[in-house]
């Protein structure tokens, strides 16, 4: 992948999503189609040996992090509206992204523990994300694990049976796809430029809440991280990348689809707030992380 493309896709994004919205209407019906593609894409990534090499106590350990430290981290936002604390529990309650292997790559990391805990996690997610906003937020607001489950179910389950099958039946496509993985960049575009256009008038009138939002919840992704990294760092440094990224790193997309099925868009202003964060802390790890790290 070219230098900074992925920071550079990023950036183009944000910025038709947010200046030009009435583009991104051209394909806002397909977004879930756009999330489901990319687990797709995701899933054809993973091979046996790079599960088995990832170490099961690792695994474990990182997985404590990712559905328990950082669902914890999002308390303090029980003190705000309801909504918009349901909105960053359901952020820093979804799994490691499908972005995680690249930037264990990129950063010096462990590859196969950053390919392991994005798969591993998305799978598991379908399990703890319901229970973990029912445990945490089903008092302060109710919540319809049905619509959370069939969503999950959606651009999870079937896009990782679908991968599975292709993996089996279809090696030479699948090679295909996995040797031209910038053309995947484009169906990235494509959702995250969608999910901001959608959100324009959410965030106009709202700015400021807006850009503090994004900060709180972009300090929480690096605290959690650097946590996580420093408790890593008893399995050796490559691990302890691992423990950052894939802590730090959520699927944004999948959060936002989520709560944007259950509450509508007026509730999605954390959730775009967690996007943009996201984005920054990704474009962060591409163009500074080597150097930090």
């Amino acid at each position: 992948m070219s230098k900074y493309l992925f920071s550079l896709v990023i950036l183009l994004s944000l910025i038709v999503g947010l200046f030009l919205p009435g583009v991104t209407l051209l394909w806002k019906d397909y977004l879930t189609f756009l999330l489901a593609l990319l687990m797709f894409f995701s899933a054809l990534r993973v091979e046996k040996k790079e599960l088995r090499g990832a170490g099961l106590k690792k695994l474990l350990t990182l997985l404590l992090f990712v559905f328990i430290i950082m669902p914890l981290l999002s308390l303090p936002f029980k003190l705000s509206q309801p909504l918009t604390f349901v909105g960053v529990l359901i952020a820093l309650s979804s799994p490691s992204a499908a972005a995680t292997a690249f930037f264990c790559s990129f950063l010096g990391g462990d590859i196969a523990l950053g390919v392991a805990i994005s798969f591993i996690s998305s799978l598991l997610a379908t399990i703890t994300m319901p229970l973990t906003i029912h445990a945490l937020a089903g008092a302060v607001v109710p919540v319809d694990n049905s619509k959370i489950f069939t969503i999950l179910f959606e651009v999870i389950i079937i896009p990782i049976l679908v991968a599975l099958i292709s993996k089996k039946f279809v090696k030479k496509i699948t090679e295909a796809i996995n040797n031209h993985k910038d053309y995947q960049l484009i169906v990235m575009f494509l959702l995250s430029s969608g999910l901001m256009g959608i959100s324009h008038d959410v965030i106009e009138g709202n700015e400021y809440q807006f850009l503090e939002l994004t900060a709180v919840i972009l300090l929480l992704l690096l605290f959690g991280g650097v946590l996580a990294y420093f408790f890593g760092r008893r399995y050796g440094k490559k691990t302890a990348i691992t423990f950052f990224v894939a802590t730090g790193v959520k699927n944004a997309m999948l959060a936002f689809a989520i709560v944007l099925e259950l509450f509508g868009i007026a509730a999605v202003l954390p959730m775009v707030a967690n996007l943009v964060a996201q984005f920054i802390l990704m474009a962060l790890f591409e163009v500074l992380g080597c150097r930090i790290l």
